[in-house]
C-alpha cells in the first residue's frame, strides 16, 4: 500500500465523512474510478461523440462523380 498526501480546503474532512465514514477507502474508490475513466481509452472512445455530427458526402475516396468534379488533372 502506498500513501499518498494531500491539502484540502476546510471543511472537505466533514463532507467526506458524511458520505462513507471510511475517508481513506473513500478516496481510493475515487482515486480508482478516474485512473479507469482516463486510462484505456482508445481515440475512437475519446472521440465517439464527434462521430456524425459533421455533414458532407459519404465516401470520398471511390466516389467517381466527387473524382470528376474536384480532382484536377496532371498536365503530362
Amino acid at each position: 500500500m502506498e500513501t499518498i498526501i494531500f491539502k484540502a480546503r476546510t471543511g472537505t474532512r466533514e463532507k467526506l465523512r458524511g458520505i462513507n465514514p471510511n475517508i481513506s477507502a473513500l478516496l481510493r474508490e475515487g482515486a480508482e474510478e478516474i485512473i479507469k475513466r482516463k486510462q484505456g481509452r482508445s481515440a475512437l472512445e475519446k472521440s465517439k461523440h464527434l462521430c456524425g455530427i459533421f455533414g458532407g458526402p459519404g465516401n470520398l475516396s471511390t466516389s467517381k462523380d466527387y473524382l470528376k468534379k474536384y480532382a484536377k488533372k496532371k498536365p503530362h
